[in-house]
């Protein structure tokens, strides 16, 4: 027979042993989460990107004018979202239900840099907009294409 002292050691060191256990499976199953809320909100702020874009192109190019009070707003939420567009895709966030290539961890710096050109064809639509040029079409345009530029290379098409 075992002495009680050795025994109620043991049964402590179990009940530790699986409590331990537990909670590292408790934080990697926390873990998990974040990172697919992260991967979540990536893709919603990106949808919301292009539903602006949409609504832009509504009013510029198809001249539905009767939101052309509204331009500024849809332009300064995409000035405003692509501060940060490298941001939206944190290391460890490349599995999943998503478009996003492998290619975005690999050529980081030119996913950077295809991010900062958004920034600046947005910043230059807002500028037009708010200077009321009457031609929005080319500034328009060169969101549109920068928005492209990056896709082609970091985005998967079905």
């Amino acid at each position: 027979m075992q002495q009680p002292a050795r025994l109620v050691r043991g049964m402590c060191f179990g009940i530790a042993l699986t409590l331990g256990l537990g909670l590292g499976a408790a934080a990697q199953v926390h873990a998990f989460e974040e990172i697919e809320a992260k991967i979540d909100y990536r893709q919603g702020a990106m949808r919301a990107i292009g539903g602006n874009m949409a609504s832009l192109a509504a009013v510029i190019v198809d001249g539905v004018e009767d939101y052309r009070d509204n331009l500024a707003l849809h332009a300064r939420f995409i000035v405003d979202m692509s501060r940060d567009i490298p941001g939206l895709f944190p290391e460890g966030t490349d599995f999943g239900e998503t478009n996003a290539l492998p290619a975005i961890w690999e050529n980081w710096e030119r996913y950077e840099q295809l991010s900062e050109d958004t920034h600046q064809a947005a910043v230059r639509l807002l500028e037009a907009i708010e200077a009321g040029e009457a031609n929005l079409g080319p500034r328009f345009r060169e969101v549109g294409q920068s928005c492209t530029a990056c896709h082609d290379d970091f985005r998967h098409r079905d």
